[in-house]
C-alpha cells in the first residue's frame, strides 16, 4: 500500500503533478509529495484556478473510465 502525503490515507495508487503552466516542481528542489485520488483532484482544481491550466478534476477525466 502507498500513502497519501496530504491526508495520510493508504491507497493502491498515488498521483503527482510536477508541471502545469507556471507550476514547476521539477526545477526546484523540494520534498516530493504524492496524493490519493481525492487529494489529487482537489489539488488539480486549486492549480487550475491559481495557474489558469486545465488539469483533470474528475476521476473519469483522469483515468478515462
Amino acid at each position: 500500500m502507498l500513502k497519501c502525503n496530504f491526508c495520510g490515507k493508504e491507497c493502491e495508487r498515488v498521483f503527482r503533478v510536477a508541471l502545469a503552466g507556471e507550476y514547476d516542481r521539477l526545477s526546484v528542489a523540494h520534498p516530493v509529495k504524492y496524493a490519493c485520488l481525492e487529494c489529487h483532484l482537489k489539488r488539480n482544481r486549486e492549480l487550475n484556478e491559481r495557474f489558469g491550466v486545465d488539469l483533470p478534476t474528475t476521476e473519469e477525466q483522469l483515468i478515462g473510465h
